[in-house]
C-alpha cells in the first residue's frame, strides 16, 4: 500500500470534455486526511490466501466465471493465468469478505475497506484535471486498454501487448501518487451506492450511502473498454452488488489511517 496525501479536487468532468456523460456532474471534494491505498488491484495470489483461510468463497467465484448468465457452461471461459494478475469474477460482497479477512488477519478494527468513489477518482487523477492523467487522448503505453473507437474489444499497441485478457498488475508505469492500474485492466468496485446525479455525494470524500444501495458503483476501465470508459471521471454503469462471474471486474482496498499515529 501507499499513502495518498490529503487534498482538494474537482470530481466529475467539465461540460467540454469529449465523451463525458450526464452522470458525471462536477463537485468540489476535500480529502482532509491522508489514506492508504493498495498500489495495485487485489491479485489472485492475495485472493487465494483469503480462500485458504475460508473467509472468501473461491469455489463460487470460479463457478460463476465458468458459467454463463443462463446457467450453462460459458463457452468463452478461459483462464488467462492467476498469480499476479488481478482477481476477477468477484461480487461486491466477495470484496467485502476479503476486507473483513484482511482486518481480522492484521488485527485492525475495520481500518481496511473499499475506496469511496471520490477517493478512487482523486487517486486516479493524482493531481491532474485532464480526461486522462497523462493528457487528453488514450495512450496504450499507460495501461491495458481496449479498442480506440466506440465499440468494445481488445487492442495491442505500445506497452499494451495484452488483447482480450488481463495483464499482470503493475505492468505499466505508476501515476504520480505511485499507484498502478488506476486506468485499464479491470473495473474495480467502490463502496458507493449508486445515485445518478450524485446529489448526496459527501464533500469530504466519504462514500455515498444514498440512492440505490442494491447497486454499487465501479470505477476504472478494462482490457476491452473504449476510451470513454477509461477517463478519470467515468462512472461504471452500476451492477447489483451480488454480481459475480464478470471476467473484467475486481477491486482494490484502502486503509483509514489513524489520526494520532498515522498508521
Amino acid at each position: 500500500m501507499i499513502v495518498v496525501p490529503p487534498g482538494k479536487f474537482t470530481m466529475g468532468s467539465p461540460p467540454d470534455e469529449p465523451l463525458r456523460r450526464e452522470n458525471e456532474p462536477q463537485k468540489s471534494v476535500t480529502i482532509a486526511r491522508a489514506f492508504a491505498m493498495s498500489i495495485t488491484p487485489v491479485t489472485w495470489d492475495q485472493w487465494e490466501a483469503c480462500v485458504r483461510d475460508t473467509w472468501c468463497d473461491g469455489i463460487a467465484v470460479d463457478m460463476a466465471l465458468r458459467t454463463g448468465p443462463n446457467g450453462a457452461p460459458n463457452p468463452d471461459y478461459k483462464d488467462w493465468g492467476r498469480g499476479t494478475r488481478p482477481v476477477v469474477g468477484v461480487s461486491w460482497y466477495d470484496a467485502q469478505a476479503f476486507v473483513g479477512w484482511l482486518n481480522s488477519k492484521t488485527g485492525e478494527d475495520d481500518a481496511y475497506r473499499l475506496p469511496s468513489e471520490a477517493e478512487f477518482e482523486y487517486a486516479a487523477r493524482a493531481g491532474t484535471t485532464t480526461a486522462f492523467p497523462w493528457g487528453t487522448e488514450l495512450d496504450h503505453n499507460y495501461g491495458n486498454f481496449g479498442a480506440d473507437g466506440h465499440e468494445l474489444g481488445g487492442k495491442a499497441e505500445g506497452r499494451d501487448v495484452w488483447v482480450n485478457e488481463t495483464a499482470p498488475v503493475a505492468s505499466f508505469p505508476p501515476n504520480a501518487f505511485g499507484l498502478y492500474d488506476m486506468h485499464g485492466n479491470i473495473f474495480e468496485w467502490t463502496e458507493n451506492c449508486y445515485e445518478a446525479d450524485r446529489a448526496h455525494t459527501p464533500a469530504d470524500g466519504t462514500a455515498n450511502k444514498e440512492g440505490n444501495c442494491a447497486n454499487r458503483v465501479f470505477r476504472a476501465g478494462t482490457f476491452m473498454s473504449n476510451p470513454y470508459m477509461q477517463r478519470s471521471a467515468r462512472r461504471g454503469a452500476p451492477y447489483p452488488a451480488t454480481t459475480r462471474g464478470r471476467n473484467y471486474l475486481g477491486f482494490r482496498v484502502v486503509k483509514t489511517l489513524g489520526i494520532a499515529s498515522g498508521r
